[in-house]
């Protein structure tokens, strides 16, 4: 496990441990208003938004953006957890999160959507 010898089989860990499936989508629905201006096309226009394909490491990031605090700890307590590792598989850089509290007008929020910043609430 993260390049490293272990004796762990995978029927003894499953019995043994409770396991994460990241539920990863391929795809992802973005409502025109949360699209960058170059990728705001006439379909997009008329539909509201795009349908877009997610590259594997784009739908970690997608899945991490929404995975409890539980599951993120469930993946740094896999044995012989390496964060470099971790990072080259799925993008995901391990960083101790701490939650802040950031206050903002409606107005600013607008103008940094409309410039392609992607919020996360």
């Amino acid at each position: 496990m993260f390049n490293k010898e272990t004796d762990i089989t995978y029927s003894g860990f499953v019995r043994n441990n409770k396991i994460v499936y990241p539920n990863l989508k391929i795809c992802s629905w973005v409502n025109l208003d949360d699209l960058p201006k170059n990728e705001q096309t006439e379909s997009a226009k008329q539909m509201g938004g795009l349908l877009k394909t997610l590259t594997y490491k784009e739908a970690w990031a997608e899945y991490w953006g929404r995975a409890s605090k539980e599951d993120k700890e469930w993946f740094k307590n896999l044995p012989n957890f390496d964060a470099s590792v971790f990072e080259e598989i799925t993008g995901i850089k391990w960083e101790e999160e701490e939650e802040v509290t950031v206050k903002i007008s409606k107005k600013s929020l607008e103008e940094l959507k409309k410039n392609g910043i992607k919020i996360i609430i």
